[in-house]
């Protein structure tokens, strides 16, 4: 049975192109008198397709949040909406590969439906580095953004992790390319003499394979713990911790999916039944970088869970007339000529119905009105993103300005 011709390289070598020919036939032929002509792409191809769809809605309901919350998008969304296009650009490459063979044994395919299924599918694994590399770059940004709000917080490991994602994931998309130099064209037609003359020794992409798959499975975990430090740094209750952890520690389930995908690279160890035996690896890289996709979207659709919550309990608190609920805005100082951050606190005094000057001080009172005195220590930033980032994810919890002050 066809399962790899290495052991081969050294007679396959000493053979004329014509008689390599013969003896690939030869094998082939061999292989399909032992094996049923066996198709995976069915149920493979689904899993593709039905978790992009789930991606791609997650991170579509993100950025429309943050387009109605924040009236704007911000890096982190950027690099989240090109991680998404390239996942596309993924699944469209593994359709060409599926509809030409890919999911069946390499030696049941004509030779030019066995070329398309091996060119398509050889390069969506490209598109499988750079799809969850900007996931994750994203989520570093975000990190990088609310880690202003926290002093405790140092920002040199993520900054290191940014760096280092960027060269080992382009670096694996280069190696991918350039494994057979000008001569890539001879491994997808499988002429074995030239593949072996020309290309990196197999076990160069394998070893990097995983490599680069052990490093993202690290990212992964420091994007687990990252945001679990920066909760504990928070004030807030116990329970409320509890709730943001379990939206911005799911990078552990892209951890997961990352060291299975590593652990299939082996398949990558032999020029062999490619076609059919790296199915299960091309499912896994579909898991990892839909897994990404959605994991780091999925704490910023926080303010949609609390919509839903306030619906289904059809429980809203009724304003009191000396409600002191602000903006995010209106504690923050917007002219164009800040130079830095201010802070300071003071005491605040409201009487209702009193006349107010233009500066918003009131102007007289009378004691026999209600009156309402607040302490509040007041954050002014000239840069607003941290504290925004953080309150829609709930770092900062509600928008009263003694609770805006609370970290």
């Amino acid at each position: 049975m066809y399962e790899g011709v290495g052991a081969l390289k050294a007679l396959i070598l000493k053979l004329t192109d014509t008689q390599q020919v013969a003896l690939l036939d030869s094998i082939f032929a061999s292989s399909r008198d032992e094996t049923a002509d066996v198709d995976l792409s069915g149920p493979v191809n689904r899993i593709v397709w039905v978790l992009l769809g789930m991606s791609t809605l997650v991170v579509s309901t993100r950025l429309v949040i943050k387009l109605r919350t924040t009236r704007r998008l911000y890096l982190d969304d950027g690099l989240m909406t090109v991680g998404l296009l390239l996942g596309w650009v993924h699944a469209a490459f593994l359709q060409v590969s599926f509809d030409n063979g890919l999911g069946r044994h390499v030696y049941y395919l004509e030779p030019d439906k066995r070329y398309l299924a091996l060119k398509y599918g050889f390069i969506s694994l490209v598109w499988s580095y750079l799809c969850p590399l900007f996931g994750r770059l994203s989520f570093c940004t975000f990190l990088l953004c609310v880690a202003k709000t926290d002093p405790q917080t140092k920002k040199w490991p993520i900054w290191t992790f940014i760096v280092l994602q960027i060269i080992v994931n382009v670096l694996a998309s280069v190696l991918l390319l350039s494994t057979c130099g000008t001569h890539l064209e001879d491994m997808f037609l499988l002429r074995l003499g030239d593949y072996f003359t020309y290309c990196l020794d197999i076990s160069v992409q394998t070893n990097y394979a995983y490599f680069a798959g052990a490093f993202n499975t690290l990212t992964d975990f420091f994007l687990t713990v990252q945001p679990a430090l920066l909760i504990k740094h928070t004030k807030l209750a116990t329970g409320n911790k509890i709730g943001v952890a379990s939206l911005l520690c799911l990078s552990i389930i892209a951890m997961v999916a990352a060291l299975v995908r590593t652990v299939a690279a082996h398949k990558l160890n032999d020029v062999g039944d490619y076609t059919y035996e790296l199915t299960p690896f091309v499912t896994w890289v579909s898991v990892e970088l839909n897994v990404v996709l959605t994991v780091t979207s999925l704490p910023l659709l926080r303010p949609l869970a609390q919509e839903a919550r306030q619906l289904f309990t059809k429980t809203r608190e009724a304003k009191e007339p000396w409600d002191d609920t602000i903006s995010l805005r209106s504690i923050h100082t917007s002219g164009l000529d800040d130079e830095e951050s201010k802070t300071g606190a003071g005491v605040g005094v409201v009487a209702l119905g009193s006349p107010q000057t233009p500066d918003g001080f009131v102007a007289q009172q009378d004691m026999s009105q209600v009156i309402r005195t607040v302490e509040v220590q007041i954050s002014y930033e000239k840069n607003e993103t941290p504290m925004i980032h953080a309150c829609l994810v709930g770092l900062v919890q509600g928008q009263a300005m003694e609770r805006l002050a609370g970290r």
